[in-house]
């Protein structure tokens, strides 16, 4: 299945009104994009209220759209893998749209303490709606999100034709917060693929995202047995994997050392260098 090819068939653009919600955290030139791609659209940016004012430049915007083969959706269509925006559709106008969402930026964990969401995330998107709280629904008629590992689109509507008002904060449920904590997770091997995409693409085995998950799911697991636990740090060791390119570390016991042997340095430290040393070995064999 191609993402780009296949979206839900029976999506009522005809009778509501399609938005896009996008994420400029994601998409650092998103203003921009909007501009080439749709310049007449309306736009609300999440963050314009009170709460939000510094975060501003990196708003999440609601995006009204007409039609599937209009530029901005078909521009979507062709990220949708990447799981950096969720289609919307409503009988509700922008405004009213994105006060419901505007509900859900800032919730309260299970213990109460507040948690900022990225909504525009597909995945954070498909674990709220796709919880069974009609609260969390609003004006929104259909939700559809992109799972850019199981390569499929998922669609979440309400069950109630008038859902309860959502009163804030929102307080998640144990369950909810079980699978953010997951989708965090989810977006680092996301986020790890692209690196490893850009940086190493003669390394990858797989045409797909579903086809490395496996991959990016051991280098994970490989590098929190060293006791590497930040993102940055499980991207040092993806590098040191990927430049050598297969061989065995027991080959290079330097790197190997600073992998697996405690010192005064940090493991994240030792990672970095060991990442350093092995991008020297592969470039003198003639790698990248």
């Amino acid at each position: 299945m191609n993402l780009s090819t296949s979206l839900p068939e029976n999506l009522p653009w005809n009778e509501q009104q399609a938005f896009l919600l996008l994420d400029g955290a994601t998409l650092s030139d998103l203003p921009e994009r909007l501009k080439q791609l749709s310049p007449g659209a309306t736009t609300v940016a999440l963050y314009d209220c009170p709460s939000f004012t510094a975060l501003r430049d990196i708003s999440p915007l609601l995006v009204a759209v007409q039609q599937p083969d209009e530029p901005l959706v078909q521009f979507y269509l062709q990220q949708a893998h990447e799981e950096w925006g969720v289609l919307l559709f409503s009988t509700a106008p922008a405004h009213d749209v994105a006060q419901h969402l505007r509900k859900l930026l800032t919730v309260e964990l299970p213990e109460g303490l507040p948690v900022l969401l990225r909504l525009a995330d597909a995945a954070v998107a498909r674990i709220l709606f796709g919880s069974g709280d009609q609260r969390l629904f609003g004006s929104l008629s259909c939700v559809v999100t992109a799972d850019g590992v199981e390569v499929n689109w998922q669609q979440h509507q309400p069950r109630l034709a008038e859902c309860p008002e959502l009163l804030t904060p929102y307080r998640l449920s144990a369950e909810q917060n079980s699978a953010l904590d997951h989708a965090d997770r989810r977006r680092v091997l996301l986020e790890l693929d692209a690196h490893l995409l850009t940086h190493f693409p003669e390394r990858l085995r797989g045409e797909s995202v579903s086809e490395r998950w496996p991959m990016l799911e051991q280098l994970e697991a490989e590098a929190s047995a060293l006791g590497l636990s930040s993102q940055s740090e499980l991207f040092y060791y993806a590098n040191v994997m990927a430049s050598l390119d297969g061989s065995s570390l027991d080959q290079h016991p330097h790197i190997n050392r600073l992998l697996h042997t405690p010192s005064l340095q940090s493991p994240g430290e030792r990672v970095a260098l060991a990442a350093d040393l092995a991008h020297q070995w592969a470039s003198q064999r003639g790698h990248p």
